[in-house]
C-alpha cells in the first residue's frame, strides 16, 4: 500500500520537472542590444546636419534589428552607410534597417554605418544628444551621445 502512495507522488514530481524543462526550452529568444561609446560631432548651425557614432552590442540570444531612430535634438534622424565605389569615391546612402547578430556587434563609425541628425544644433563640445533607437522585437534603447568638436 505504501508503495502505491509513493508512485503517484513520484510521477507528479517527474511531471513537474519535465514540464519545467520543456517550458524553459520553449522561451522566446530576444535581442538585448547595449550601446557603447556613443558620440556625435559638434555643429555650429542652429539647423545643421551632423553625425553620431556608437557600438551596438547584442548580448541577447536572437538577432536584433535597428528599424527606427528619433531625437528631440534633431528634426530627423536617419541611418546611413558609407561605401566606396569602383572609382574610389565615397558615397553615403540612407538605409532602412541594420541587423545586429545575436552575440555580435555592429560599429557605427566614420566611413561606415552612422546616424545622420538633420536639423540639429547648435551642438557644442561637451553637450549631450539623446537618441532613441527603435529595435524590432525589443524595447527601445535610449542613448546619451557626448558631443565632440573636431
Amino acid at each position: 500500500m505504501r508503495r502505491r502512495c509513493r508512485e503517484p507522488a513520484l510521477l507528479g514530481m517527474m511531471a513537474a520537472v519535465l514540464t519545467s524543462a520543456t517550458c524553459a526550452d520553449n522561451r522566446t529568444p530576444r535581442p538585448d542590444v547595449r550601446v557603447e561609446g556613443a558620440w556625435a560631432r559638434a555643429v555650429a548651425d542652429s539647423d545643421g546636419t551632423t553625425a553620431a557614432y556608437m557600438l551596438l552590442r547584442n548580448v541577447g540570444d536572437a538577432p536584433g534589428r535597428l528599424v527606427g531612430l528619433r531625437s528631440e535634438a534633431a528634426r530627423e534622424v536617419q541611418l546611413h552607410r558609407t561605401t566606396i565605389d569602383e572609382s574610389g569615391l565615397a558615397r553615403m546612402a540612407e538605409i532602412d534597417a541594420l541587423d545586429i547578430p545575436a552575440g555580435g556587434s555592429v560599429e557605427l563609425a566614420p566611413g561606415g554605418y552612422h546616424l545622420m541628425l538633420l536639423g540639429a544644433g547648435p551642438l557644442a563640445d561637451g553637450d549631450t544628444v539623446r537618441i532613441t533607437l527603435d529595435l524590432e522585437g525589443s524595447a527601445p534603447v535610449e542613448v546619451a551621445a557626448e558631443v565632440r568638436a573636431f
